[in-house]
């Protein structure tokens, strides 16, 4: 397992989606729309041009998040304290006591 913690599915919104398009292209780009599309579908030769692009692509981003991210992680500063992350980033942070004021108490009523 890679231990990632993503939330937000950041790498299934836009890896995974971003590759279904970049793809898609080669499958069902259709040169009579007028828009540079060669797709299999029609006859075209397009999709080893794009699963190319595909894997520079990810080689690009592997790179760059090896070079950003190693050393970060071997500094420590990808993580919160786990006080931190017991206590919470809402209250260690963001002032809790200014955002959550009485409003909530009173939508309640």
């Amino acid at each position: 397992k890679l231990k990632v913690d993503d939330v937000v599915d950041a790498f299934g919104v836009h890896g995974a989606c971003g590759l279904w398009g970049l793809l898609a292209v080669g499958f069902f780009g259709n040169p009579d729309e007028g828009i540079g599309g060669n797709g299999v579908f029609y006859g075209g030769n397009q999709l080893g041009t794009q699963v190319f692009a595909a894997f520079m692509i990810m080689i690009w981003v592997a790179s760059l998040s090896v070079a950003i991210m190693l050393p970060l992680r071997l500094l420590g500063a990808l993580r919160h304290s786990d006080e931190f992350q017991e206590a919470g980033a809402d209250l260690m942070e963001h002032s809790p006591s200014k955002a959550y004021s009485n409003k909530q108490e009173q939508s309640a009523i």
